[in-house]
């Protein structure tokens, strides 16, 4: 019979927390909806831009075999994409929009026309370019190839006809497998931070505070920006530690480490931004700890940080590919980092993630302070 109280008794404060009880019982089916959005048909399709300089017919047609590679339910393996900017190409390259930049020389057609007809002298060389710490990178490469050599055996009879030249983008084919875990590394130091600025804020609810506080002429962002500015300080602190040690294991940044300190440092706002989201629902500080997991889960597994995730684009912004992650801020943090850090980028070529970053950055701080001072400032 105590028991049975014991647990009616539970059961009406789960009721009674429906912020707890909502998330812990929507957070699987939210997983499920996300990696259905991800991987719609259950399956990935590499981005390969195709840069044709062929003088002859062969160079499409073997865009054609490459375009016709599909699983067995029909979806394309490859979204194959013709363009003439390498430059612009490399630049998608290195924002992960693509996997595999395929150049075709100018003499395929005739090497391929002179092999048919018994030339074994002749030959000619494809290129691949891409970055080779993306781990799509490997798979979509190795498929083109298989287009390639597949096009290539029936148009000579034989596949040593065409040669495979790679280009790694920076110093991506020379980073140790320890070296290409480190800009996530860095993300995680900060978006650990989601629990301090959560819980260091709900504590001023909790201790009671913030009831004592108001009958001065304090404002919501006085509070809020006062123990952001020494959450930001501390998250600066961590990443600067986290990259020291690093370092001092052999880490070697191709790009100015003053970049990258700046990109996390701006995620570090952002991400205090969120936490204080989750301060405004909170009450206790238990509960702010039971809530930041929430989007503590989406920052690691759904901005790329712990491991590549498919980029399931919207639209095009000024020669951007907008993602359905965007709305995340680290996964720009991510982006960034990997290029300063990877393929030796600098301050101009992070633009993009740098100022969505800070837009993010203001309209989660923004959001936060109206939610705190809805919730826990107005005087009953």
């Amino acid at each position: 019979m105590r028991m049975l109280k014991i647990f009616l008794k539970s059961l009406k404060e789960q009721a009674r927390d429906w912020t707890t009880t909502s998330l812990s019982l929507v957070i699987g089916p939210c997983f499920v909806l996300l990696y259905w959005l991800m991987i719609p048909s259950g399956s990935t399709t590499y981005g390969v831009m195709v840069l044709d300089y062929d003088q002859g017919p062969a160079g499409q047609e073997v865009i054609a075999v490459m375009e016709t590679l599909s699983y067995s339910s029909g979806d394309p393996i490859l979204d194959v994409a013709p363009v003439t900017d390498q430059e612009k190409a490399k630049s998608a390259l290195r924002d992960r929009d693509v996997e595999v930049l395929v150049i075709i020389p100018e003499d395929f057609s005739a090497t391929l026309t002179a092999a048919a007809l018994g030339n074994g002298s002749a030959n000619s060389s494809v290129t691949f370019v891409g970055d080779l710490t993306n781990p799509y990178y490997a798979i979509g490469a190795i498929m083109a190839n298989a287009a390639i050599e597949e096009y290539v055996q029936q148009a000579t009879g034989e596949t040593r006809t065409v040669a495979i030249k790679e280009i790694a983008l920076g110093a991506s084919a020379g980073r140790s497998e320890f070296e290409l875990y480190v800009p996530g590394m860095l993300i995680i130091s900060v978006v650990m931070l989601v629990f301090t600025a959560s819980m260091a804020i709900t504590y001023e609810v909790e201790a009671g505070t913030l009831r004592r506080l108001q009958i001065t002429r304090m404002t919501a962002f006085d509070l809020l920006t006062g123990i952001s500015l020494s959450v930001i300080l501390l998250g600066i602190l961590s990443m600067l530690l986290t990259l020291l040690v690093a370092m001092a294991l052999g880490f070697e940044s191709q790009g100015p480490i003053w970049a990258a300190i700046l990109v996390a440092a701006v995620t570090t706002v952002s991400v205090v931004g969120v936490g204080l989201v989750v301060a405004a629902f909170s009450k206790s500080v238990s509960q702010a700890f039971i809530i930041a997991n929430f989007p503590l889960i989406f920052f690691m597994f759904f901005s790329g940080a712990v491991y590549p995730i498919p980029r399931i684009q919207l639209f095009e912004v000024a020669g951007q590919f907008v993602s359905i992650y965007d709305v995340i801020p680290p996964t720009h943090a991510v982006v960034a980092l990997n290029k300063i850090l990877t393929l030796g980028a600098g301050p101009a070529d992070v633009l993009y993630e740098s100022v969505s970053l800070v837009v993010l950055s203001v309209v989660y701080f923004a959001i936060g302070t109206w939610l705190f001072h809805r919730r826990h400032m107005r005087v009953s």
